[in-house]
C-alpha cells in the first residue's frame, strides 16, 4: 500500500461548507427511511438519492452471450499459449477467469486489463479506458423509493441504444439489476453493443446483515458484460445510509469487499468514495482493487489526478462528474454551459488515462448522468422543478438536482450528449 507523501497532497476538510462538492447517493427504499450521519453532519438518504447532494465534504488539493450461472458449450478459456497479450503489461494467464463465461478482467498497477468474451471466445487482454455514463433511470411520475433494480429492466431496452450512440463502453449502476431472466437479457443486449457494467451491489447498510449483495454477485458474476463490482456510493458522506458512524460503515465496506473477493475471483471490487480520500480514509479500506471517486470540483479535475499518485499506486476512476443543465444565474435551461463543462472535464480525464500511460492515475470516467430525474427536488414527481443547493458546479455554483441528464426525462438529447459523443467516438 502506498502512503501519501506530505508535499504531494494537502486536504482541508470544511464540514458543512455551502460551497462543498456535491455527491450522488442512489438509495433503496430502506435507505430512504434510515437516518444517516455524514462527515459533515446528519442527512437522510431521502434528501440525497442520486446525483449531487447537499451534505458533503469540501476538499482543497494543493499538488506539489452467456447468461450468469450457465456454461456455454462453445466457451473457451484464455490460454497463454494461444492468446497473446499485445499490451505492454500483464500476462494473459494472469487474467484468465475461473468462470467459463465471464470476460477477462484484472488490475495491474494503475491499469485495468480487459479481454471481452464474445461468442464464447476471449479476446486478448488490453488496457481498458472507461468511457462511461452513470445510469439512474426513472420516468415522469416515478421515484427511486425501491431502488433501481427493476427500473434497469424497465428502461434497459430504451436506454441501451442511447449508450451505444453516445459511444460509451461502460455504465455505472447504483443498485444491482433485478435477479431475473429479463435482467440477464438486458445484460445480453448491453454486451452485444460493446458495453460493460460497473455494478454497485451494496450501498445501504441494511443489506450487510442478510448479505443481499452476495446473491447479486453470484447471480451475475458469470456474465461477460460485468466489468467490476462497486461497494458503497460516497460511503464517507452517508455512512452507508444509516450505519452508526463512519467506522461502522467502513467495517461494512471492508467485509463486503472481502466476501465479494471470496465469491468471485474474476472481477475487481471498487469502493465508492466522495472526493479524493484522506490518507487515513484510504488506509482504512486496504483491500479495494479500485477507487471509484465522485468529483464535483467545478472545472478542475486535473488537481485530483496530480494528487492521486502521491496517495496510492492503485487505479481510480471518476465515478461521477459533470454539470446540470439549469443556470440559476439566468433562471433557465443552459445547455451550452452544461456542454462546455462536459467537454472540459472529460478531456481532462482523457489526458490522464492509465490505459495510455501506466504511470498516469485514471482509468476513465462515468459522467452523471444519462437522463434527468424529476423526483429528486421538492415538488411533485410529475413536474420538472429547479430545486437544489449551492455547490462547486459550473457555471452558477448551484446543483439543480432534476437537471443532470445528458438527455431530458423523455430521452431527448441535450448539447452535452453531443459534446460527450464527439469525444467518445473520436
Amino acid at each position: 500500500m502506498s502512503r501519501l507523501s506530505a508535499p504531494a497532497l494537502a486536504i482541508l476538510v470544511a464540514c458543512g461548507d455551502a460551497s462543498a462538492t456535491p455527491e450522488s447517493t442512489e438509495t433503496t427504499a430502506q435507505a430512504t427511511t434510515a437516518q444517516a450521519t455524514t462527515d459533515s453532519g446528519a442527512a437522510t438518504p431521502g434528501d440525497s438519492s442520486d446525483g449531487p447532494a447537499s451534505s458533503t465534504t469540501d476538499v482543497t488539493i494543493t499538488p506539489t452471450t452467456s447468461s450468469a450461472g450457465t456454461t456455454d458449450s462453445s466457451t473457451t478459456t484464455m490460454d497463454a499459449s494461444t492468446s497473446e497479450d499485445t499490451s505492454t503489461t500483464g500476462e494473459p494467464a494472469k487474467c484468465t477467469p475461473v468462470s467459463p463465461t465471464a470476460s477477462a478482467v484484472c488490475v495491474e498497477g494503475r491499469q485495468l486489463l480487459v479481454g471481452r468474451r464474445d461468442g464464447g471466445v476471449l479476446a486478448p487482454v488490453q488496457p481498458y479506458r472507461i468511457a462511461g455514463v452513470c445510469w439512474a433511470p426513472t420516468g415522469v411520475g416515478e421515484a427511486n423509493t425501491q431502488g433501481y433494480a427493476d427500473y434497469y429492466v424497465q428502461y434497459g431496452g430504451a436506454d441501451a441504444p442511447h449508450f451505444q450512440s453516445l459511444g460509451a463502453n461502460t455504465i455505472k449502476t447504483y443498485d444491482p439489476f433485478a435477479q431475473t431472466p429479463a435482467a440477464l437479457a438486458v445484460l445480453d443486449d448491453l454486451h452485444s453493443r460493446g458495453i460493460m457494467v460497473a455494478m454497485s451491489v451494496i450501498v445501504y447498510h441494511g443489506d450487510a446483515g442478510p448479505k443481499n449483495y452476495l446473491a447479486a454477485v453470484n447471480y451475475f458474476k458469470g456474465h461477460p458484460a460485468i466489468l467490476m463490482w462497486i461497494v458503497g456510493n460516497e460511503f464517507n458522506y452517508n455512512n452507508m445510509y444509516g450505519a452508526p458512524d463512519l467506522d461502522a460503515a467502513t467495517a461494512i465496506v471492508n467485509e463486503a469487499i472481502a466476501q465479494i473477493h471470496a465469491a468471485d475471483p474474476d472481477h475487481p471490487v471498487a469502493v465508492g468514495h466522495g472526493e479524493v480520500p484522506t490518507p487515513e480514509r484510504y488506509m482504512a479500506v486496504p483491500d479495494a482493487d479500485i477507487w471509484a471517486v465522485n468529483l464535483y470540483p467545478n472545472l478542475d479535475l486535473e488537481s485530483r489526478f496530480v494528487a492521486w499518485p502521491g496517495l496510492s499506486d492503485k487505479p481510480m476512476f471518476v465515478s461521477e462528474y459533470g454539470a446540470d443543465a439549469f443556470n440559476n444565474g439566468i433562471g433557465q435551461e443552459d445547455q451550452a454551459s452544461q456542454a462546455d463543462a462536459t467537454e472540459t472535464l472529460t478531456l481532462q480525464i482523457f489526458a490522464n488515462l492509465s490505459a495510455d500511460d501506466p504511470d498516469l492515475a485514471c482509468l476513465g470516467g462515468t459522467i452523471y448522468a444519462l437522463t434527468d430525474e424529476w423526483w429528486k427536488a421538492e415538488g411533485p414527481i410529475d413536474q420538472h422543478d429547479n430545486g437544489g443547493f449551492p455547490g462547486a458546479i459550473h457555471p452558477d455554483g448551484f446543483a439543480n438536482e432534476e437537471w443532470w441528464g445528458l438527455m431530458d426525462v423523455q430521452r431527448t438529447p441535450r448539447l452535452a450528449f453531443s459534446a460527450l459523443q464527439a469525444i467518445y467516438t473520436q
